[in-house]
């Protein structure tokens, strides 16, 4: 009897320590899988405030001025001014260094995280010698903005991200996969639920990583952002009506999502100001799809996009920025973006003017230089506006903000 029962028994417990070592090692793959996308997204994140504490505070004449003069108390009141609107920066100040040679230069020191960024003239052809910018960031701060929840700030054994940010995985609690693979006891469900989890992992910046930036951002420049969700969701009505699908439909969204990205890089006394923009202010706003495509060509998930980006100021007969193309040398998407951009700040609320009807911004658009065979298929389709249902991959916390 002992015997006939010795077989099953070490075959049960062979397979359930055989099926314990995979779930450890699944769990293991899953997590340097998981690092790999917490790490892209935190990389776009620190770049992206970089870029925007660079270009919005210590790239422009007023704080160059003050620095060359040595009224550094004035230059660090203004620098703090225009950072109060980052939500991730925690300090920034003027203080001595050697500038870094490039934009920015980004250092850990211990929990905090360190921009140094060099100071410079409007058109950045002068540098102050010997003074940096300083931006000061809390790592867990920047973790908790990208929904890592599965990691923790752990200084000791951490394995350390691009910028050095040493970060763990957390194996505590239990996992519904795991329940299901102990219950069932089947390596088919095992397979199933790595390739799941495998999947997930590959998508993260399809989603979180995605839903950081724009948080990011509508933290930042929030009118902006508000504008940015309605034109993406605008330009995937029209695109829908093209019959775009699949990735070309998710490129067009994604790229109308950030296509103004790059205006946390603005100053913002000049995003919000009432009333006409000096050629000096107009020169910075212009830089925003520049910034924009350099924001997105940082990112390999991105880069495929920036050209969107880039040219969605561009106008048919070649009055618009940053090249002055003209018709065909304009993207398509480009053009869509151009066209919804401008019906969506022609019918939206904004601090220096008031909205105007749709009928009214459809008749102002037809004398502008746009694409007016998009122009034209958004008018007609208009009345489809308010049953316009976005697929179901467009991000959760998009609102459809527009009322018809």
């Amino acid at each position: 009897m002992k015997r006939k029962l010795f077989v099953p028994i070490t075959i049960t417990l062979a397979s359930l320590l055989l099926i314990g070592l995979l779930i450890y090692s699944i769990q293991r793959h899953i997590a340097g899988r998981n690092f790999e996308s917490v790490n892209d997204a935190l990389s776009s994140i620190i770049e992206i405030q970089a870029y925007a504490f660079y270009n919005g505070c210590l790239s422009n004449n007023q704080t160059y001025n003050l620095v060359i003069q040595g009224e550094f108390a004035e230059a660090n009141a203004l620098v703090q001014k225009a950072t109060d609107s980052f939500s991730l920066i925690d300090l920034a100040e003027i203080v001595e260094g050697k500038p870094p040679s490039d934009s920015f230069d980004i250092i850990m020191d211990g929990e905090l995280l360190r921009i140094e960024c060099p100071i410079r003239n409007d058109d950045k052809t002068a540098i102050v010698p010997n003074m940096i910018g300083v931006a000061i960031i809390q790592a867990q701060r920047l973790l908790n903005t990208v929904s890592a929840k599965d990691f923790r700030i752990d200084l000791a054994h951490g394995r350390k991200t691009t910028y050095g940010i040493p970060i763990s995985a957390n194996f505590t609690g239990n996992r519904l996969w795991d329940s299901i693979i102990i219950a069932l006891l089947t390596g088919f469900v095992a397979i199933f639920i790595f390739q799941h989890f495998y999947r997930n992992a590959n998508t993260f910046l399809d989603t979180r990583g995605l839903e950081s930036i724009i948080y990011l951002f509508e933290q930042t420049e929030r009118i902006s952002a508000s504008h940015s969700r309605n034109v993406a969701m605008l330009a995937l009505f029209v695109g829908k009506n093209l019959g775009f699908r699949g990735k070309r439909l998710k490129d067009l969204y994604i790229a109308a999502l950030l296509h103004d990205i790059g205006k946390i890089g603005i100053p913002n006394n000049i995003l919000t100001k009432n009333g006409k923009l000096d050629p000096c202010e107009f020169v910075q706003m212009r830089q925003h799809p520049a910034i924009s495509a350099r924001i997105l060509r940082s990112f390999k998930e991105f880069e495929r996009l920036s050209p969107i980006v880039l040219y969605h100021h561009e106008r048919e007969d070649g009055s618009g920025y940053p090249e002055g193309l003209t018709g065909r040398d304009i993207p398509f998407e480009s053009k869509i973006i151009a066209v919804v951009d401008v019906f969506e700040a022609l019918i939206g609320e904004r601090p220096y003017r008031d909205p105007i009807c749709p009928l009214s911004a459809f008749q102002k658009m037809r004398s502008m230089p746009l694409d007016q065979k998009i122009v034209s298929l958004l008018m007609d389709h208009y009345g489809e506006l308010d049953g316009f249902r976005p697929p179901r991959w467009a991000l959760s916390y998009s609102p459809w903000m527009l009322t018809s």
